[in-house]
């Protein structure tokens, strides 16, 4: 310590004493957990540079709550002059930023973007959505985001409300017609209303295959050369027949969670999940990039529907065809559309004839949706 009028210096203690053995012209601190220091407390000298460490704690911790009690003590002899010795000591609490990964969470709704940039490419788990009890694989890939490598199952229901705690939403939204369990006349329309299909708990058998059940079909129950039942986990099982479920068909308004209705250029909102979206022509360009897949090319079609990507041929719903091409190729709705002016959508279409690219066509056909993490 120093006098602010003299100069004269009050020298740091060596060693540790209490309070009443402190030598002459020494000065030191104590501290104790709690409201107060006790009388019996031993003082030492506040080391310079790095100073003290008063407590740290190591592993994923957070709303941690700490008292401490700080003394400062001096004794000063009668060889020095009178004057206002005074130090300056720093405070500081030091936190580590937690990396957090996949590894952490278990549910869809919990994924955020540092829950992403955390994991390691090609990790994949299975995360359960709130919503309705049922997993889905998701997995970082090559281009540094993550996906799920699953198609949605979510049914809609004019009961079922989607809000922004558990759904790509900004404001809470309920679709005004329920999901249907067959492509009929009856259930498919070109109308601007939010239409979606779940035509059975399939699984595709032959990935990698082109094999198309052709057209007019009511459910996938009638493609038995393509698909296997399955049913959509409600538990983490573990199981890599999930990976090709076909999932729900949703025509563009449903899968946008009607944010598509007055959208010009591209939708706001979507069916995924709470931290998830509809991946934007960039991503799915970007991750087509990212495998050095090419268009037309049949063996980069072939590799899109294994592992680590797993899309599903899964056909799509026509208000015409009624559910067609199942077996044959699988389309993926994006964000961006304009059904005000033009009634189309943009989609990516993985197609057993070698096609591979994101494309454009009426809104109001039904697709598949896979979501990409914010």
């Amino acid at each position: 310590m120093t006098g602010n009028k003299t100069g004269q210096t009050i020298a740091a203690m060596s060693g540790s004493k209490t309070f009443a053995n402190l030598d002459t012209n020494t000065w030191g601190f104590a501290y104790a957990e709690g409201s107060s220091v006790p009388d019996t407390a031993t003082y030492s000298a506040l080391p310079q540079g790095q100073g003290k460490s008063l407590a740290s704690a190591n592993g994923n911790q957070n709303n941690v709550n700490k008292t401490y009690a700080l003394s400062f003590a001096t004794k000063i002899g009668n060889d020095k002059p009178a004057d206002t010795y005074s130090n300056q000591v720093t405070l500081s609490v030091i936190s580590s930023p937690l990396q957090v990964s996949l590894s952490d969470i278990s549910t869809m709704q919990e994924m955020t973007a540092n829950h992403c940039s955390g994991t390691v490419e090609g990790f994949s788990k299975q995360l359960k959505d709130t919503r309705d009890g049922k997993y889905y694989w998701v997995s970082r890939l090559k281009d540094g985001k993550c996906w799920m490598t699953q198609n949605l199952d979510l049914d809609l229901s004019t009961s079922r409300i989607l809000t922004s705690a558990d759904s790509d939403v900004a404001a809470s939204w309920t679709s005004n017609r329920a999901t249907a369990t067959v492509a009929s006349s009856a259930t498919t329309s070109t109308s601007i209303e939010p239409y979606s299909w779940d035509l059975g708990d399939y699984r595709i058998l032959y990935p990698d295959q082109a094999d198309n059940c052709g057209s007019g079909k009511s459910d996938a129950g009638q493609c038995p050369g393509q698909f296997s039942s399955y049913v959509t986990p409600t538990t983490n099982n573990g199981s890599e027949d999930a990976h090709y479920i076909l999932g729900n068909h949703y025509n563009w308004l449903a899968a946008t969670a009607g944010s598509g209705e007055q959208a010009t250029s591209e939708a706001t909102g979507s069916i995924c999940p709470k931290g998830w979206r509809l991946p934007g022509r960039e991503y799915f360009e970007g991750l087509l990039s990212a495998y050095s897949f090419i268009d037309t090319d049949w063996g980069s079609v072939a590799q899109m529907t294994n592992a680590p990507l797993y899309f599903v041929r899964g056909g799509e719903v026509r208000s015409s065809s009624l559910f067609a091409n199942a077996g044959y190729s699988g389309t993926y709705w994006t964000p961006e559309g304009n059904i005000v002016d033009t009634g189309y959508a943009s989609y990516l279409e993985v197609s057993g004839n070698g096609r591979l690219f994101v494309n454009s066509d009426y809104f109001y056909y039904g697709r598949s949706v896979r979501c990409v993490a914010r």
